[in-house]
C-alpha cells in the first residue's frame, strides 16, 4: 500500500512539467524565434558571422500576469563583433498557438 503514494510523488513532478509556465527551452526557443527578423537583416549585411545567437537560458523565476508569465531569465547570448555575454533580462511570455512567445 505504501508504494502508490510514494511512486505518486515521484511522478507527479514529471506530469506537472507541462503545465503553467515557460520551462528554459521554450524561453530559449521563444527568444531565438523573435530574434530572427533582425538576424534576417544582419546577414543580409554580415553573412553568417552577423547571427545572433541564444546560447543558453537560465530561468531565475516566473510570475503569472493576466494569462501571461513574467520571467527573469539570464540569457548567454553569441553577438557579432562582440562575442559571447551573460546578462539579466525581464520577459514577458504567452502561449501561443505555436507555442511560447515573447510578448512586446
Amino acid at each position: 500500500m505504501q508504494k502508490i503514494p510514494l511512486l505518486s510523488c515521484l511522478l507527479l513532478p514529471l506530469l506537472l512539467t507541462g503545465c503553467g509556465e515557460p520551462g528554459e527551452g521554450d524561453i530559449k526557443t521563444a527568444l531565438q524565434q523573435d530574434l530572427e527578423q533582425a538576424n534576417s537583416l544582419s546577414t543580409l549585411v554580415l553573412g553568417d558571422n552577423g547571427r545572433i545567437e541564444v546560447v543558453e537560458v537560465h530561468k531565475l523565476g516566473c510570475a503569472e500576469q493576466s494569462g501571461s508569465w513574467q520571467c527573469t531569465v539570464e540569457v548567454e547570448t553569441k553577438l557579432p563583433v562582440i562575442g559571447t555575454q551573460r546578462k539579466t533580462h525581464q520577459l514577458k511570455l504567452a502561449k501561443g498557438e505555436q507555442g511560447w512567445v515573447l510578448v512586446k
